[in-house]
């Protein structure tokens, strides 16, 4: 799904803090944004990662096509669907 869409996956915190802490969940995209120039690039096996700037990167990022009825790509940091 990533190499069909170009082999590029940005991922980003989302601006939004949940009401009970910092929780913030995980944006995944294999269109680049406009600060793209500045993310920070990683090497994978069959595509290029992009880490937003300024954040620092988890011990483990995994990367997986969730969703029967709308397919999409979801990372999860250090084993989840948000970075606390």
């Amino acid at each position: 799904m990533i190499v069909d869409a170009g082999g590029l996956l940005f991922v980003r915190l989302s601006r939004l803090a949940s009401v009970r802490g910092r929780i913030r969940t995980l944006e995944v995209t294999t269109e680049p944004p406009e600060d793209a120039l500045e993310y920070q690039r990683f090497e994978t096996k069959g595509f290029l990662l992009f880490l937003q700037p300024g954040v620092r990167p988890p011990r483990e990022l995994h990367v997986d096509v969730v969703g029967r009825l709308r397919r999409r790509v979801a990372a999860f940091w250090n084993g989840c669907a948000f970075a606390g």
